[in-house]
């Protein structure tokens, strides 16, 4: 396949996640496919094959109603690389974040065989973690 193409398979896996339509996420999804987000997040770590991908995507969905802007898109050798900001609310606090991030993939067989994101650690935790009583009194 050609960079072209694997830019099309990862800008159709970020259609699906736009609408949350699982259907169109796992079709993109090759067998073998491997998700890592790093940093010290709930949903943080490795997830393993297309039901690991849906575990990922629980964790995440469960904590925040993220909205992704890819600001740039492009190959760079075998791995395509999003650029953007992740934007929302973390359920439990109510707070909103606006945080940049990266993520690099990798397509195999027109499928995306591992996906690794890089985000705004401080961001989302800012946006995750409960304001203390003290620190409202302020």
């Amino acid at each position: 396949m050609s960079s072209r193409d694997d830019l099309a398979v990862v800008r159709r896996l970020y259609a699906g996640f736009a609408a949350r339509d699982t259907a169109a996420i796992g079709a993109v999804l090759h067998p073998e496919v491997r998700v890592y987000q790093a940093g010290e997040l709930p949903w943080a770590g490795t997830y393993e094959g297309p039901a690991g991908v849906q575990a990922f995507l629980g964790a995440l969905l469960g904590h925040v109603d993220p909205e992704v802007e890819v600001v740039d898109l492009f190959a760079a050798g075998d791995a395509v690389v999003q650029v953007g900001r992740s934007r929302g609310r973390a359920h439990a606090t109510g707070r909103t974040f606006d945080a940049s991030e990266v993520h690099v993939f990798r397509v195999r067989d027109g499928l995306v065989v591992r996906f690794e994101a890089f985000v705004d650690v401080a961001e989302f935790r800012r946006a995750l973690e409960p304001v203390s009583p003290a620190a409202r009194a302020r």
